[in-house]
């Protein structure tokens, strides 16, 4: 299949699609309920991104996740199925709707091809207990969004899945074939992502003075012994001159941090996007990896002065006990669902265009009947976004932080029909609308921090945003 076209691609399928339509709707009529049928062939290499790009007006939900040091990227338009929750229960509650929609599903899939098979992107609200703003309206505090179609590239190979529910008299070749054509609209020409305006205005979402103030209070309840840890966020708002252009700032993020999550879910006229350096949690095979990123510094202006910066910031007694903090408690939560759980005694650095960190890899094995949403609501959320002890820091958050995360800090990836998948921690990110955007950053606030010190590391971490988004500088 390599080298044909989309249209070619859809018309080779097509006795595939109507075959699995076909078992669909006896299945439909049986249980009295539609049925999944997804779909996965091969195309010509493809940028997805250009898919989100082009889904603009074309669709109300549009995805993109990417590791563009592996060439892994996927990108969906439309929704074939959805689910939010808001219960106290909600990992558990998405996960069980995800199962069900499997069960007794029809799918044809290539295990050689990337993403192959129904692929969920899923989001989190970073606290459901949280006073909501209405900023985050259509992010719920748990989503499942299946896309109706869907373009993958691992760097070698691109594939196409179409997904849909077919009823007991749904006719699938209208389906594939209207799916089929949207794709040749959308991807018949070639995408150059658009020049990136500037001209940013930019205000706090608090008075001046008023975090410096949070962190100082924050110091003396550290102080005091009643918090290990907590991390406090802060808000920024970016006004543009012109409407802002998602595809063109992920284009940007891709390129400037090739290390990180590029990640976006749109929602109706709002974005989500951001580049993640930390990964929360991935399955793939048994296989579990997290990753405790916590402790930062600026990159130098030259390699000896960047060595020198990053050395500071392994020897910094600060830093190295806030980390010390992140990698116990993923430890701890991996032991509940995992065997074999290591990291190693010393962290090293992970540098980034902007800024470097502290970070551990940890790796685990687990049983073949855990799903990645199980680990995501052991390990979320980590002491590196909420604080220590969990439930006192998340509390001391709700009640003194004053603004409205949504989804900043709280996972955010994609989980299979098998139940494996990816979750990055929704850091380095931003909402973004027609002209105005809301970038977060936030900093792990212990005993030894300084309200000033870390008020300029929320600067250098909001960088990276404020750069794609066109800011000047």
């Amino acid at each position: 299949m390599i080298g044909v076209s989309v249209a070619t691609a859809a018309l080779r399928e097509m006795a595939r699609m109507e075959e699995l339509a076909e078992v669909a709707r006896r299945r439909a009529r049986t249980l009295g309920r539609p049925i999944l049928v997804s779909v996965t062939t091969e195309l010509r290499r493809r940028d997805p991104l250009a898919l989100f790009a082009r889904g603009v007006g074309v669709t109300h939900n549009r995805l993109f996740w990417s590791r563009p040091a592996d060439g892994l990227a996927v990108a969906g338009l439309g929704s074939a199925w959805s689910h939010a929750a808001t219960s106290a229960n909600r990992f558990a509650e998405a996960a069980a709707a995800w199962r069900n929609l499997l069960t007794d599903a029809a799918i044809f899939a290539d295990p050689r091809l990337p993403f192959s098979g129904p692929m969920a992107a899923a989001g989190f609200a970073f606290d459901p207990l949280r006073s909501s703003s209405g900023q985050w309206d259509g992010f719920a505090d748990a989503l499942l969004l299946l896309p109706r179609l869907t373009l993958a590239t691992d760097g070698e190979r691109t594939s196409l899945t179409v997904n849909g529910l077919v009823g007991p008299k749904t006719s699938s070749i209208a389906l594939h074939l209207s799916a089929a054509r949207r794709l040749r609209d959308l991807l018949g020409r070639p995408w150059h992502p658009p020049r990136i305006g500037a001209g940013l205005q930019l205000d706090d979402a608090l008075p001046p003075g008023v975090w410096r103030s949070m962190v100082a209070d924050a110091i003396t309840e550290l102080r005091s012994g009643h918090l290990e840890k907590v991390v406090l966020a802060r808000e920024v708002r970016a006004h543009a001159p012109s409407p802002f252009d998602p595809a063109a700032t992920l284009d940007a993020l891709r390129r400037d941090y090739p290390e990180t999550f590029v990640f976006a879910i749109a929602r109706g006229g709002r974005t989500f996007l951001g580049a993640s350096p930390e990964r929360l949690v991935s399955l793939h095979h048994r296989h579990v990896a997290a990753s405790a990123l916590a402790g930062s510094a600026p990159r130098g202006s030259n390699p000896a002065d960047d060595a020198a910066l990053g050395h500071e910031l392994l020897m910094s007694a600060k830093d190295r006990a806030e980390h010390a903090v992140v990698v116990r408690m993923i430890r701890q939560a991996l032991s509940t669902l995992c065997t074999e759980v290591v990291a190693p005694d010393e962290p090293t650095l992970m540098r980034l265009r902007n800024v470097q960190h502290l970070f551990t890899p940890i790796q685990a094995n687990t049983a073949a009947s855990t799903t990645v949403l199980d680990l995501v609501e052991q390990l979320h959320p980590t002491p590196a976004l909420g604080g220590q002890p969990r439930e006192h820091a998340m509390a001391w958050i709700r009640a003194r932080e004053g603004l409205d995360r949504g989804w900043y800090g709280a996972p955010v990836g994609w989980i299979d029909a098998q139940g494996q998948g990816e979750f990055a921690v929704a850091i380095r990110s931003a909402l973004v609308g027609y002209r105005e955007a809301s970038l977060f950053a936030g900093a792990g606030i212990v005993a030894a921090s300084d309200p000033e010190r870390e008020e300029r590391e929320t600067r250098i971490k909001l960088r990276a945003m404020l750069g794609a988004l066109g800011a000047d500088g």
